[in-house]
């Protein structure tokens, strides 16, 4: 049974300072894609797409949601229904629109290797694709 795991912009601020993952939620819960510039490394391909490409898909993605009135995203861990199975996923929810995504953290010793949107988790059941 999953248990409550939100956590909001302000949970975070309490820290004096954030590790690497957290400072990357960080970024991303406060939509800005600049500070993911600085946190996220040059010599990654991002969802096989590259650093630069990886920031502009979620630029777009923040001023969607900044459209639907949302002023930040509430981080909810959610696991993976699909290709990493039962695995956990980072679920963002707009504050205002309730809209989510989900990214993938692929973490090898403590350091993010890769992230990667995931479009199977949460409630979906394999069947509903049928």
């Amino acid at each position: 049974m999953k248990q409550n795991s939100f956590l909001s912009i302000r949970n975070l601020q309490q820290y004096e300072e954030l590790d690497k993952i957290n400072s990357i939620w960080y970024a991303i819960m406060k939509m800005e894609p600049a500070l993911l510039n600085l946190l996220l490394e040059d010599d990654i391909d991002y969802e096989d797409i590259g650093k630069q490409e990886f920031i502009e898909k979620l630029r777009y993605r923040f001023n969607n949601y900044k459209t639907m009135g949302d002023s930040e995203l509430i981080l909810d861990l959610d696991y993976c229904k699909g290709c990493n199975c039962n695995r956990p996923v980072a679920k963002f929810i707009g504050n205002n629109s309730g809209k989510h995504f989900a990214l993938y953290f692929d973490i090898e010793n403590e350091e993010v290797i890769d992230i990667y949107h995931c479009n199977w988790y949460g409630d979906f059941d394999f069947l509903d694709i049928f």
